[in-house]
């Protein structure tokens, strides 16, 4: 693995500290503002929102310029409303503001950091590349869980969000410093209808549903594996049940950094599309019988829980390898973009039903019918591996 790897890896787990620092300290922040789960909900999902509308314009412009900028530029734009948000934020209004700005700030970190890592790897290691990098995403974005654990007691809500803002500025200065080298490609085009149907291909619309199939299920049981756990300990009487709970569902999505490199590892010995295969099958199953075993023994549940959050994540950098592969050089950034875009669209959603279902129903029918849903991804993989040429590895 290359220097310029590491620093893109190490910025981006700095930076994505930003992603979960509100929700690590939403607990407080509900009392001292006294607000509702719903408006929490809101703040969170402007987040996303904010990341939605602008990583589009953020992967057009990295294949227009250099996208060490956007990645530059997009964490101190992160970090800097973070601050903000640590100094000035009083409450729902000021909070969805300058979570929003966040959530832009964000959207210039991920995707062209995937183009500069895809085009500076070669074929035997990019999908391990991209794994250590989306395993960066993931364990930076549950370390400011770990963070909140650790010093909230000391510095109050507000230091922990200003110490993982602080994180998101260093990474800007990081990438600053960082030299992205030449061979970069780089193409002064404009957006139009016939670049969109260069990059709207039916191959590329199957990965990019496959992978808004991966998200949906994904970033539901992220958001809700820790209430999860948390009820599961209390129905069984376990003493200080909410730290116990919280502790292992930060563990469940912080294994996805090791799970999301060995996914890229395997994805490069074995095939993209069989690789795929494998974890979507497996979490999806997990999915499926994970809420209904409340009345089960830890034994049985907690190996069922941690193959769940391995297997969850481990295709995540595959989809995103694949769209570099079957697009031209000169499209790979918007193309990331629009899947980008589709995936995390499905994340403003999916946790909220979960929500709904959970309020009438049970655990058991919200983690069946997130399942249920995830069915797409194997469905289209299927299909693409029908149209993919084989200069992909599909074997």
């Amino acid at each position: 693995m290359t220097r310029l790897l590491w620093a893109l890896s190490i910025a981006q787990f700095l930076a994505m500290q930003v992603w979960f620092n509100f929700s690590a300290v939403m607990p407080v922040v509900e009392k001292e503002w006294d607000l509702s789960s719903t408006e929490s909900g809101i703040i969170v999902a402007f987040f996303h929102i904010g990341y939605v509308a602008a990583v589009f314009f953020y992967s057009f412009l990295s294949d227009r310029y250099n996208p060490k900028f956007s990645f530059m530029y997009g964490a101190l734009i992160a970090g800097v409303s973070g601050v903000l948000f640590s100094a000035l934020a009083q409450g729902f209004w000021s909070a969805l503001l300058l979570r929003f700005i966040s959530g832009i700030g964000i959207a210039g970190i991920y995707v062209p950091g995937m183009k500069i890592v895809a085009q500076t790897s070669s074929d035997k290691i990019r999908g391990a590349a991209l794994g250590l990098f989306v395993g960066s995403l993931v364990v930076g974005s549950g370390f400011s869980l770990l963070v909140s654990g650790l010093f909230i007691n000391l510095v109050g809500w507000k230091g922990v969000i200003f110490i993982t803002s602080c994180s998101a500025i260093l990474a800007s200065v990081l990438i600053y410093f960082s030299s992205i080298p030449e061979n970069i490609h780089v193409h002064n085009q404009r957006l139009s209808m016939a670049l969109l149907k260069r990059v709207l291909t039916k191959k590329n619309l199957l990965v990019n549903i496959s992978y808004t199939g991966h998200c949906w299920e994904l970033y539901a049981m992220w958001a809700w594996i820790g209430p999860f756990m948390v009820y599961y300990f209390q129905t069984h009487e376990v003493s200080n049940a909410i730290s116990v709970g919280n502790f292992i569902g930060a563990f469940v999505v912080m294994i996805g950094g090791i799970a999301s490199f060995i996914g890229g590892r395997m994805s490069d010995s074995f095939g993209r599309l069989k690789s795929i295969k494998l974890f979507i099958y497996i979490s999806i199953c997990c999915s499926l019988t994970i809420g209904w075993l409340t009345p089960a023994s830890m034994w049985i549940l907690l190996p069922i829980v941690f193959i769940y959050g391995f297997t969850i994540i481990a295709d995540s950098p595959i989809y995103n390898t694949m769209i570099t592969e079957i697009s031209d050089p000169e499209i790979t950034g918007i193309a990331l973009g629009i899947q980008s875009v589709l995936g995390f669209s499905a994340t403003i959603f999916s946790p909220m039903i979960f929500g709904i279902l959970l309020d009438y129903f049970n655990w058991g029918v919200a983690f069946t019918t997130i399942g249920a849903m995830t069915i797409i991804t194997p469905i289209c993989i299927s299909f693409l591996m029908k149209r993919l040429s084989e200069g992909v590895k599909v074997a």
